[in-house]
């Protein structure tokens, strides 16, 4: 699976309700629905798992950043600092805070950034007559720069493990998860012929109907008070679900899905009131989209 996988768990949630309506009319055995229950909920604890771990690691990185360039910002002010006890030019004197190369380039890895806080911490430890409490150029500023930084690199290394460690164990779980639903699937095909319409209940399509939904027509709108509308219309042939689109005209440039739904009715909330709106319904399968239906136009209470 990958990491877009809303479209999964949606079959996976429509198969679950298809075999609860339908799994012991039609003799299914080799599913249940405890037990796909139960792999559903395994599979989208480790989504929702990874899902949060791969957003700790950003916010892991944003807060390596900011540690680095606070290191090194503070780095180049000591460095000038200490020009006037250590020289102007890079000299042996240099190296006890970090500089052993010759040169006063400031670090450009992070290892070279740990290692100069490091000296220029010892350094102003031996030397606490060098420090500048007014600029906040001391051991301890320079200990606590080190510190976080060296924090934010462990976590940064702590959250790539995780991560992967999660997104294996999701895949472990949505591979089962599958494997369960292609079972089911199989098992259908032995009780249910190729057009069978009760397919729907378990899958988006229709196998030996390969074709997209007939139009809805007959939409209905009942304006309510509080930016409400409420939609209704009959049953396409072969849909699976319905896109609601929206377009409030003088607003929006073109009409755009404001809700999905499986059944043939659907609520629209949240219209300014007295916007003109002009409302269609879309039906849909595996296979693909139907026309739109003609436009319904009205003004929201």
């Amino acid at each position: 699976m990958n990491d877009n996988n809303s479209e999964f768990y949606r079959i996976a949630g429509v198969s679950l309700a298809g075999l609860t309506e339908l799994g012991v009319a039609l003799g299914i055995t080799h599913t249940t629905v405890p037990q796909l229950t139960g792999l559903m909920a395994t599979a989208e604890n480790g989504s929702a798992l990874f899902q949060t771990t791969r957003a700790g690691k950003r916010q892991a990185f944003i807060d390596l950043r900011t540690a680095r360039a606070n290191a090194q910002d503070y780095i180049e002010k000591a460095r000038n600092y200490l020009t006037p006890f250590l020289g102007g030019t890079w000299n042996e004197s240099w190296t006890q805070i970090g500089f052993t190369s010759p040169t006063l380039e400031l670090p450009n890895t992070d290892a070279r950034r740990l290692r100069v806080l490091t000296g220029i911490t010892a350094y102003f430890t031996a030397n606490a007559a060098h420090e500048s409490t007014p600029l906040n150029i001391t051991a301890s500023t320079t200990q606590g720069l080190l510190d976080a930084l060296t924090a934010a690199m462990q976590t940064t290394r702590n959250c790539r493990t995780d991560q992967r460690t999660n997104r294996d164990g999701r895949n472990t779980a949505e591979t089962a998860l599958e494997n369960q639903l292609n079972s089911l699937w199989k098992e259908l095909e032995a009780v249910l012929t190729p057009t069978d319409a009760r397919w729907l209940k378990f899958i988006d399509r229709i196998p030996g109907d390969p074709h997209a939904p007939e139009q809805v027509t007959d939409v209905t709108a009942t304006v309510q008070p509080g930016g409400i509308i409420v939609l209704d219309w009959p049953d396409a042939t072969r849909a699976s679900r319905y896109k609601v689109l929206k377009q409030i005209v003088g607003v929006d440039p073109a009409p755009v899905v404001v809700a999905t739904v499986e059944d043939s009715d659907a609520q629209i909330t949240g219209v300014p009131s007295g916007a003109t709106v002009q409302l269609q319904i879309v039906a849909t399968n595996g296979v693909g989209d139907a026309p739109a239906s003609d436009v319904i136009q009205l003004q929201a209470a």
